[in-house]
């Protein structure tokens, strides 16, 4: 970008190269990365012992990530190439793609995703994207998510942008505006962009797109002459799925909508949003997943036909595991499914949520089934 672009965006956009050597000293100097690594490599050592062992990770990081001289390769070699790694290697039984063969290399994309893990779901994706020769996404990361400047200064080196949420009504549509001047105008440079189909993740797996996502997109676009639906094959959005067998986030969310449900002004934290990102990471999550589905390329009046082609899209696309066959079953009292999965598989998915209380397992197992059903809905829906 120019710099009058970067002077626009100021608040919103990823670090750049130029910022990334002052970035990595920032990172190797902060507390919480020092102490995090710390406990990791001598979680039993002494108190006596803490200050110098700080004082070694950080010439540790500094050495390591000195190293790097851009911030795509310290993506390719360290974010994904290590980090991402050690998380697919430890807290999965592998991942697997398809469709990723129908991108053309040298072309912008604009990723539209079901949206399950706050750092996993964008990670992956460009896990699999530079194993394929592809520079990684853009990500959009809500404000709502930046818990402390640590976690500011990690996902903007990931080339994270700042999605503005809950302000005043006059500032949220300037901001929205902003936003959409900003995804324009990196599709315009060439470059493919990250979003979730709607704001958080879903917690009832129901994966529907929010149509505000797509109206934002258009909003910078309203003046410019070019009509919506060709705006939108201008974008070329594709529909991405992701499925995991397991969500090890499934009972934190469980019990959220339980207590959404049962309580009033219950208000989530910051401190939940932080332990929800490390369970994500290091939870186990069997295996998963990712669909890179056809571009859009029909017809859309507006915003909402857009939200439609993406959820069947998206539905389609999702990867169904024992977990989700099972669960439908236990809801809906049948035996459907029984021949897509094993009694012991039954046994084992069940006997994780064996200490949870009665209305919240439904809350859970719901989560598992809905793509079940929204999968035999968007079959159907093609078929007519």
């Amino acid at each position: 970008m120019s710099d009058n672009d970067l002077n626009e965006f100021e608040d919103i956009r990823p670090y750049n190269d130029e910022e990334f050597p002052e970035i990595i000293k920032r990172l190797s100097r902060n507390k919480y990365l020092k102490d995090f690594i710390v406990n990791l490599k001598w979680p039993n050592s002494p108190n006596l012992c803490r200050r110098p062992a700080g004082k070694l990770v950080e010439f540790m990081i500094r050495k390591e990530l000195g190293h790097y001289k851009t911030i795509a390769e310290f993506q390719e070699k360290f974010s994904i190439g290590r980090l991402v790694k050690w998380i697919v290697d430890k807290t999965t039984n592998g991942i697997s793609s398809s469709g990723i063969d129908k991108l053309e290399k040298g072309t912008s994309y604009l990723f539209i995703s079901n949206h399950r893990d706050i750092v996993l779901d964008s990670a992956l994706i460009n896990n699999f994207l530079v194993h394929e020769g592809f520079p990684t996404t853009h990500i959009a990361f809500g404000d709502n998510l930046l818990i402390n400047d640590f976690i500011g200064d990690l996902i903007r080196i990931n080339k994270s942008f700042i999605v503005k949420r809950n302000l005043p009504p006059r500032e949220q549509i300037a901001a929205s505006i902003k936003l959409s001047k900003y995804i324009n105008k990196t599709l315009e440079n060439g470059e493919t962009i990250w979003i979730a189909q709607k704001e958080g993740r879903s917690k009832d797996g129901a994966d529907q797109t929010n149509p505000a996502v797509i109206k934002m997109f258009y909003l910078s676009q309203r003046k410019s002459g070019v009509e919506f639906s060709d705006f939108i094959k201008k974008c070329r959005i594709i529909p991405v799925s992701i499925s995991y067998e397991l969500d090890p986030c499934d009972t934190l969310k469980g019990w959220e909508v339980h207590r959404k449900e049962t309580r009033e002004n219950v208000e989530k934290t910051k401190t939940l949003d932080l332990i929800s990102i490390w369970t994500g990471m290091k939870g186990f999550k069997g295996r998963v997943h990712i669909d890179f589905g056809d571009q859009l390329s029909g017809n859309y009046a507006n915003d909402k036909d857009v939200a439609r082609a993406l959820d069947r899209a998206i539905h389609r696309g999702y990867k169904l595991w024992p977990s989700n066959y099972i669960s439908y079953d236990e809801l809906n009292s049948t035996g459907k499914y029984a021949d897509r999965y094993t009694e012991q598989e039954r046994e084992e998915f069940l006997g994780r949520f064996r200490k949870l209380e009665e209305p919240v397992l439904k809350k859970v197992l719901s989560m598992y089934a809905r793509p079940v059903s929204n999968q035999e809905e968007a079959v159907f829906d093609n078929a007519e």
